[in-house]
């Protein structure tokens, strides 16, 4: 009778401990990974709060100097903008915290009832044995042994089921430990969450605030100054659709990838020519007639475009980065060709600027496909 005892509570000790060395294997690998995400995530929340501070204070110092309308107009349509994106950012941090709030709930649950049946389980082994050693059952099952090898195999059981039982002890232990430790992280979690509701909140009513304040600076622009803008916005429209493109075309170039925004001393596009900066990631480059316009870096051709005036627009991809040849002549180059680091590409192009004066001249311009944020193209040059 003994025998089929203890080899039962060995099935189930074994089968209890097969579970829960399994439930340590996979508990918290979902939460690990959504654990990995919500700390990307705060990461990225916290650069759009900094840029989103920068810009309030931009806004600040502005009213201060009593500044044009214009620019309170663009700075305040930033500072939305870039609300807007810390708010979406919130929320997603929101959605991530909630996922991994719920998913720690259901680890709790789970093993809360683990953690109940191997009680349910070590309080009928400790029965079991204490009956046992009240009514020498034990001994009785020792001494009823066959032979020598029978006694040998009956003892290994019954020091077996010890060490079991003290195993599952220690895991019971363990288990309540962790169930402790997951209902503090999940408390934590959720006054995150209530956190970060309480933020959202007021971000949302900051916007309502910016929203107006914004409109009551647009009724004071002039027409002029609205038509102003408005070219200005339709100017930003275009870029950000170009850069659309271009991000396409660039996808998965590997030729001139190590090309940076800290990438330095290069040569200029045309060789002695002058510079006039035109805005932060275009100048303005003026040579004369015939000069060489060369790649400043290894690259793949992605795009020519012929303009009206027969002048090229040379486009040439450095990884993630595309350096924009402009007005050139004689263009030497085609799409899709792998080209080196300054090798000529064309020639500058003849024309009259804005005063009507003709020169030979060409813009250039550097732009990122990965990220809104102008490259200053004079850093990359030499001194």
């Amino acid at each position: 009778m003994i025998d089929r005892v203890l080899s039962r509570f060995f099935k189930h000790i074994l089968l209890v401990l097969s579970v829960l060395i399994f439930v340590g294997a996979t508990e918290g690998v979902s939460a690990q990974k959504t654990s990995k995400s919500v700390a990307e995530q705060k990461k990225i929340v916290e650069q759009c709060k900094s840029d989103l501070e920068s810009t309030k204070r931009e806004v600040k110092e502005l009213k201060k100097q009593k500044g044009s309308a214009t620019e309170r107009v663009n700075k305040l349509t930033e500072q939305m903008n870039q609300r807007t994106s810390y708010i979406a950012e919130t929320e997603r941090s929101q959605e991530l915290l909630s996922i991994e709030a719920n998913d720690l709930n259901r680890q709790i649950d789970s093993l809360a009832q683990e953690l109940e049946k191997n009680r349910s389980i070590y309080a009928q082994v400790v029965r079991v044995a204490h009956r046992n050693y009240r009514s020498n059952s034990t001994t009785t099952y020792l001494f009823s042994s066959t032979s020598i090898s029978d006694a040998t195999h009956r003892m290994a059981n019954v020091r077996h089921l010890a060490e079991q039982r003290v195993e599952l002890a220690e895991e019971i232990i363990a288990q309540s430990n962790r169930l402790s430790a997951m209902r503090e992280e999940l408390d934590e979690r959720r006054g995150e969450l209530d956190s970060l509701s309480r933020s959202l909140e007021a971000e949302q009513r900051e916007l309502e605030r910016d929203r107006a304040e914004a409109k009551r600076a647009y009724d004071e622009l002039s027409a002029k100054e609205r038509e102003a803008l408005a070219e200005q916005k339709r100017q930003e429209k275009m870029l950000q659709n170009a850069t659309k493109e271009l991000r396409k075309l660039t996808e998965g170039n590997k030729v001139g990838k190590s090309f940076n925004s800290s990438t330095k001393a290069l040569n200029l596009p045309v060789e002695g020519a002058k510079t006039e900066k035109m805005q932060t990631n275009m100048v303005k480059i003026i040579g004369k007639k015939g000069d060489a316009v060369r790649s400043i870096y290894e690259g793949k051709v992605i795009r020519i475009v012929v303009d009206n005036t027969n002048h090229s627009t040379v486009m040439i991809a450095h990884g993630s980065y595309v350096s924009v040849y402009t007005h050139l002549s004689q263009v030497r180059v085609a799409v899709n060709d792998v080209v080196k680091r300054n090798q000529t590409i064309g020639t500058i192009g003849i024309g009259v600027d804005h005063k009507g004066t003709l020169s030979a001249y060409m813009q250039f311009m550097i732009m990122n496909t990965e990220s809104t944020k102008p490259m200053n193209v004079m850093d990359c040059f030499k001194k």
